[in-house]
């Protein structure tokens, strides 16, 4: 893909900035239907891997402009909905204005802690967000951090084997699978592309495992979504292999030693 290529270690200030560009554009897309993979692959998804979870209390990470926090009223007790770009969360924050149980912060899920004081969420949720997080180490922490045994932790992810062939970079040199990678681009999606460049990061599916294991999650599930054939027939071209993956954690709490899963 035109313009795909590997950058700096960027923080969480740089990220969030990236997100305030795109914020309008983005809140368009998925309201409007044209994102098919957000509302016919990721969404079905997290639901899916939602059912029979204790929805009390649901800290959607990485909430963007919101669609999926709103969603996330309508079945849980309350959810706190957590977001550093702060363009994202003020349309979040319009495009839920009716909902009585949420709450909004702007903050990275990693200084979250100080802004709930005295409350811990049932489950955690984060929707594309995982690929995002620059420190994935410190995020698996503050995610444990905020539950409590038996807990549960939900996500959907660009999918790290596939979407390096789906973009096309799989094949540059600078590329290697088996390391972390931060990698800029223009935000795309199948039916519009944009001129905003936007950062994600590449890591091997084994360091996903191996991080949150080692902050005292147990994973439940593992999924490879593929569109069923009338979604297949909304995209321009087939999907020939899954471009998203979907986990279920439990967090037992028992911590093991880095490198041991």
């Amino acid at each position: 893909m035109n313009g795909v290529r590997p950058c700096h270690v960027k923080n969480h200030s740089e990220l969030a900035s990236e997100w305030d560009q795109l914020a309008q554009e983005r809140h368009r897309q998925i309201a409007s239907g044209e994102d098919i993979s957000y509302e016919h692959v990721l969404v079905p998804t997290m639901f899916n891997l939602l059912e029979g979870i204790d929805l009390t209390l649901v800290c959607d990470i990485g909430a963007g402009t919101g669609n999926f926090t709103n969603r996330l009223t309508k079945i849980a007790t309350n959810v706190i909905a957590v977001e550093p770009s702060a363009t994202s969360i003020a349309i979040a924050k319009l495009s839920s204005r009716d909902a009585r149980n949420v709450q909004f912060v702007q903050s990275p899920v990693e200084d979250l802690n100080d802004a709930i004081v005295g409350k811990q969420a049932t489950a955690a949720v984060a929707v594309m967000t995982l690929m995002t997080a620059p420190n994935l180490e410190a995020f698996a922490r503050a995610v444990s951090g905020l539950l409590p045994a038996g807990g549960k932790f939900v996500a959907t992810l660009s999918h790290p084997c596939f979407w390096p062939m789906y973009w096309g970079y799989d094949s540059e040199e600078w590329f290697d699978y088996s390391k972390e990678i931060f990698i800029e681009g223009p935000f795309v999606i199948s039916r519009c592309r944009t001129n905003v460049i936007t950062t994600h990061i590449h890591r091997p599916v084994g360091q996903y495992l191996q991080t949150f294991a080692e902050s005292g999650f147990n994973l439940d599930a593992l999924v490879e979504p593929i569109p069923a054939p009338e979604v297949q027939a909304l995209y321009s071209k087939r999907w020939r292999f899954p471009r998203f993956l979907g986990l279920s954690w439990t967090k037992t709490g028992k911590w093991i030693e880095k490198g041991s899963y």
